[in-house]
């Protein structure tokens, strides 16, 4: 009986062991080889970070708004958005990065679509959950258990090169990757509602309002199947909160005129390298539009005393 109680006492230890240390493994490879996973770790240990400007968002964000390039442009940008981001994962990003980091970005985008996904959602992203501070880590929290979609991603990495050759940059996701739009054009309008009665976007509006931040929402251009016939805007949102945001229809039909169908996308509405150095060249333009009129603003303001 003893032998027995003690071979199943030896068992169930060498088992936790392997167990503990599968999980280890498997945290430790998705950690350096996951996108979202160390650009999350990147952003949450920068050394006194002097960015202008913030993106958040989801992995249209992520894919399609170029840092890099706005920041050769003159405009310091780093790019926070994770694939498969809610609204309230954007706000804790956000309410972190203000708490940690002294300087403090004049222009905030929220980049989504409304078009796959819903932007009521309270969950939190699964990586920026496990690596939040002072987060209780339970039973479900098991590495292997909370992350095992990216389980799938690490298998695209080595199978494919283009996956393995896609490469962060400024927090942007900068992916080779062509894919056809091959869908063809449907009735749609913008549901301007869908943002309005998100909550948490409200509170991503209260956050910037309360540190002097331009928050800027977009709505992410998509194939031809998501795309509305609504104007481009922009559009003053009001929250039910009293705070304000301005709404910029980059899915708009007309807007998405100038996306190369054959060229531009990876898959699924997401923009490949060209695509996204395509859309932030036209979305520089209208930031430099809003910094101008900033500008005049503080200078009209100063110039009264």
């Amino acid at each position: 009986m003893k032998k027995f109680l003690l071979n199943n006492l030896i068992f169930g230890f060498t088992f936790i062991v392997f167990f503990v240390l599968v999980n280890l493994l498997f945290l430790f490879i998705v950690s350096r080889t996951d996108w979202d996973y160390v650009k999350r770790i990147e952003s949450i240990k920068f050394n006194n970070p002097e960015f202008d400007l913030l993106v958040l968002g989801n992995s249209l964000a992520l894919d399609g708004i170029d840092t890099e390039l706005l920041t050769n442009s003159g405009i310091r940008s780093y790019n926070l958005a994770i694939g498969g981001s809610s609204p309230k994962t954007s706000y804790i990003q956000l309410k972190e990065y203000l708490e940690m980091y002294g300087h403090k970005p004049e222009i905030v985008i929220l980049g989504l679509g409304s078009y796959v996904s819903r932007l009521d959602g309270s969950e939190i992203h699964p990586v920026v959950e496990f690596t939040m501070k002072d987060y209780r880590f339970k039973l479900k929290d098991i590495p292997i258990r909370k992350f095992k979609w990216l389980g799938l991603e690490l298998a695209k990495k080595i199978i494919s090169s283009q996956h393995r050759n896609a490469r962060l940059s400024y927090g942007q996701l900068k992916f080779d990757k062509r894919k056809p739009d091959n869908t063809r054009p449907i009735t749609n309008k913008l549901n301007i509602n869908a943002f309005l009665s998100s909550e948490y976007i409200g509170e991503i509006a209260g956050i910037c309002a309360r540190h002097d931040i331009k928050f800027i929402i977009i709505e992410m251009p998509g194939f031809n199947n998501t795309r509305n016939s609504s104007g481009i805007g922009p559009y003053l949102l009001n929250f039910s909160n009293g705070h304000q945001a301005l709404l910029y229809n980059f899915n708009s039909a007309s807007f998405c005129e100038l996306f190369n169908p054959e060229q531009d996308w990876i898959a699924n509405s997401h923009l490949n390298v060209k695509g996204a150095s395509r859309f932030t060249g036209e979305l520089y333009r209208i930031l430099l539009l809003q910094k101008d009129s900033r500008d005049k603003q503080e200078i009209s303001s100063s110039s009264s005393f």
